[in-house]
């Protein structure tokens, strides 16, 4: 029993260290073979992952490279540089494709395929661009080349560079995750063995030689394991720190070489505030910006930043940093994982700086041809206000003829000038549009009416088409689209020599918004498929002789394709040598409703009361005096402002023209100190200005002036200007004053013009009621046209203004509107000229 009893525990003891032995055997045999499995796949993850991240390093230094030769072939005006660099950027190009088809090879999970797939994507919109730019640039189209590099080829850059960005990220991620990996094995393995050599040891003493030398074997298992994690640790290619609550407590040989120290003690007793600059860039000092991260890694479990790094040379660098938590032998740590971007900075902010010294000189540009166009309104307005002046004085046809070609060359330069401007203000992006209500039917028949004169003095047959459900009113910008329909109208006047030319509005209305398309179609000199594409080009016309023969600056057309696709709409041609062109303006506006127009009264107004005038100028002084002293206005003239100001003390005015650029005191501070004076507080400013720069009337506004008018400026448009804040008196049917003054010593021959004008008026008043009743739209239209030219000839202002409303209906075939206005018509001049009841 003895023996049995002792044999008995020893068998169990035995049995039972069998037992464990061989469990311990089978779970370290098992924890050995799963850790060897897990470094070999990890040391393959990481070798992979590093050659992923390599290549796709190499592709966005091969973008980058490709991006900064484009942007030189673009700049570049030497043939043989751009040559050589096109060279240099199809080498790029290869390099990508070689290092894109390797990583392919290598991508095995979907993320990175789906990633790849974006790439290839992106590469696929961004080639047929880039080389578009490429050969713009080398066909010496350099402003059309960096008009699409800026446009699409530096998005899609941008694109390449975020998904490549990307690439690198998951290789990045994927190497954390293999670290992690193999950290939660090393944590499994080690409280495997622990729970083993704690079962060992509950077995027995006699056993525990064989549990020591059981845990020796673990511990050297152990220590394996951990060189090996270290190993990884050490050839990761970017930067990894360890740390904990104290500090730093280990770093890789890359966070040394990023940081240029020779030794990781040296780094572990850095401080943080010496690895990074004073000032992050989200405004907080190196040591609470890291704070805050580790804060929220230990919170979060993660954390992402952006750090301005520090040399132990003093360089600065830029990095992205990930911060994450984990166990570390039992206790929290950080590992911070650093990714130097200094590169991809420094391209950031080199295509940031090339994008604003290009916007810079495109302001300057834009400032310095708006300071020439102000210099040159100046006397341009004396020249048309003085040629405006003379043609409304008494002159014999000779005299009148030059005066008409002096002012009719002076508009041409105006308009040349308004070109010049208007194109820098597009290149500066200072142009604004409105949206307002408007008649398209009034804008065309309106272009038409200003060119008809024009078109039949060279024997053309101009007119106005409207096809499709015309909309009562659009919202958009109807002085631009008048501007651009000019232009065209314009050219094609220029460029057909007799024909016909067509103004076609053609309406598409939907639910949503009405397509427009509006079309000028000649039968001119046409255009080949060659020179159309130049058309739009700034400065292009179709050949040297052109300018020559037609005149112009080559930048209308360019100015109206700019302002179109600023609406969001195009402009494009058709055209054949010979036979003529088609110029097509297509807009999408919404539909509104016009505002209520304002009531016309049947007599226009004439202007009274006493005008201060402020002027420095001679010239101008001389042109406004005369303008307003044959509008029947008293005037009154001061130099300055301080003139203005010590004329208003000692004698009120009921009107001030103010000049906004004059020495010793301007006019914004002049209005100013106006409006500080008890009598200047309600006193109509008008702000007159050669400035025509975006903002500078609402600036004028701003300081109290009551309205704008730009230099230069017809007498009309000061009239109308004037109309709106002087009181009015009513103006003679037939103005005889002014024809007394245009044939002076002549009384008979006012008198017969007057004679003369009541009869064949009658005539037409008859006319215009039997075309009407028959409703003969045309017939109406043209008689109206006829007396309108008629009563401008004899200054019967009146009679012009309601003929003028006339043909506008009969054109619109509003007949009904058109009789109204007849009734109208009619009652006025009964009440200058009773019928004779021989005319009943």
């Amino acid at each position: 029993m003895t023996r049995r009893s002792l044999r008995n525990p020893l068998f169990n003891v035995g049995l039972g260290f069998v037992i464990t032995l061989l469990l311990m055997l089978a779970v370290i045999a098992l924890g050995v073979s799963q850790m060897k499995q897990i470094n070999t796949e990890l040391a393959q993850v990481v070798e992979v992952n590093n050659v992923k991240a390599r290549l796709a390093s190499n592709m966005r230094d091969s973008l980058r490279d490709r991006a900064i030769i484009m942007h030189n072939i673009v700049v570049s005006i030497d043939p043989w540089e751009k040559d050589q660099l096109f060279l240099k950027f199809l080498a790029h190009g290869e390099r990508y494709t070689k290092d894109r088809d390797q990583l392919s090879q290598l991508l095995k999970t979907h993320e990175e395929r789906e990633l790849l797939d974006d790439l290839d994507h992106i590469t696929n919109d961004n080639q047929p661009i880039m080389l578009s730019v490429v050969d713009a640039a080398l066909d010496a189209n350099n402003y059309g080349a960096l008009t699409e590099l800026q446009d699409k080829a530096i998005p899609l850059q941008y694109l390449l560079v975020g998904a490549l960005d990307k690439m690198t990220t998951v290789q990045h991620r994927n190497n954390e995750t293999a670290l992690k990996n193999t950290y939660a094995a090393y944590q499994s393995t080690r409280a495997l063995m622990l729970s083993l050599g704690l079962a060992a040891a509950a077995l027995g003493a006699f056993i525990a030689w064989l549990v020591s030398r059981h845990a020796l074997r673990q511990t050297r298992l152990l220590e394996n394991e951990k060189l090996k994690f270290q190993t990884l640790f050490e050839s990761n290619s970017d930067a990894v720190v360890i740390l904990d609550e104290r500090g730093f407590t280990d770093c890789n040989a890359a966070t040394l070489e990023l940081f240029r120290m020779q030794s990781v003690e040296a780094f572990l007793q850095t401080p943080i505030t010496q690895l990074g600059a004073p000032q992050q860039a989200n405004g907080l000092s190196a040591f609470d910006h890291a704070k805050q991260a580790i804060a929220q890694a230990y919170e979060k479990g993660h954390a992402q930043i952006d750090w301005i790094g520090r040399r132990n040379d003093g360089s600065g660098f830029h990095a992205e940093i990930s911060l994450h938590a984990m166990q570390l032998e039992g206790r929290p740590v950080i590992q911070a994982i650093m990714h130097d971007v200094s590169e991809r900075r420094a391209v950031e902010v080199a295509q940031d700086a090339a994008r604003q010294a290009e916007l810079e000189a495109a302001r300057a540009k834009s400032d310095f041809v708006a300071n020439v166009s102000h210099e040159i309104r100046t006397p341009m307005h004396g020249i048309l206000g003085m040629s405006e002046l003379l043609l409304q004085s008494p002159l014999n046809a000779t005299q009148h003829d030059y005066v008409s070609t002096l002012k009719q060359s002076a508009d041409n330069l105006l308009g040349i000038i308004n070109d010049i401007l208007d194109f820098s203000k597009i290149e500066a992006g200072k142009l604004q549009l409105e949206s307002i209500a408007f008649s398209p039917a009034e804008l065309v028949q309106g272009v038409v009416n200003l060119f008809e004169s024009r078109a039949q003095q060279r024997g053309i047959q101009l007119s106005a088409r409207i096809v499709g459900d015309q909309p009562p009113a659009l919202l958009g910008d109807p002085t631009r689209i008048r501007q651009v329909l000019l232009n065209l109208v314009d050219n094609a006047i220029k460029f057909t020599e007799h024909g016909t030319i067509t103004l076609q509005a053609e309406f598409a209305v939907n639910a949503e918004a009405v397509e427009c398309h509006w079309s000028v179609r000649d039968s001119g000199i046409g255009i080949d498929a060659a020179t159309q594409p130049k058309l739009f080009r700034a400065f292009s016309q179709a050949d040297a002789s052109t300018t020559r023969r037609f005149g112009g600056t080559g930048l209308g057309l360019a100015i109206s394709s700019q302002i179109a696709q600023l609406m969001g709409g195009t402009l494009s041609v058709t055209s054949q040598p010979g036979e003529g062109s088609c110029f097509t303006l297509t807009l999408r506006l919404p539909r509104t409703e016009l505002p209520a127009a304002p009531t016309q009264t049947s007599t226009p107004p004439r202007l009274q009361g006493h005008v201060l005038v402020v002027e420095d100028h001679p010239v101008n002084q001389k042109v406004l005096l005369a303008q307003l002293e044959t509008m029947g206005l008293m005037t009154t003239l001061a130099h300055n402002g301080r003139e203005a100001l010590a004329m208003l003390a000692s004698a009120p005015c009921d009107l001030v023209l103010m000049d906004w650029q004059m020495p010793e005191m301007d006019g914004l501070e002049t209005t100013r100190r106006i409006r500080d004076t008890p009598t200047g507080r309600r006193l109509p400013i008008i702000a007159l200005t050669a400035n025509s720069s975006p903002g500078f009337r609402e600036a004028c506004l701003a300081a109290g002036a009551y309205d704008y008018l730009s230099k230069p400026y017809t007498g009309d448009a000061l009239a109308a200007l004037l109309a709106q804040w002087l009181p009015a008196a009513t103006v003679p049917m037939l103005d005889r004053a002014l024809l007394h003054a245009r044939y002076p010593d002549n009384a008979a021959l006012v008198d017969e013009l007057a004679g003369l004008f009541e009869s064949t008026t009658r005539t037409s008043l008859l006319a215009l009621a039997n075309s009407l009743a028959t409703g003969d739209a045309l017939a109406c239209a043209r008689e109206a046209h006829a007396l309108k030219g008629a009563a401008a000839s004899v200054q019967a202002t009146p009679i012009q203004a309601l003929a003028a409303r006339i043909e506008q209906h009969a054109r619109e075939q509003q007949l009904d509107a058109a009789r109204q206005v007849l009734a109208e018509l009619t009652a006025l001049f009964t009440q200058s000229f009773p019928l004779d009841p021989a005319h009943d």
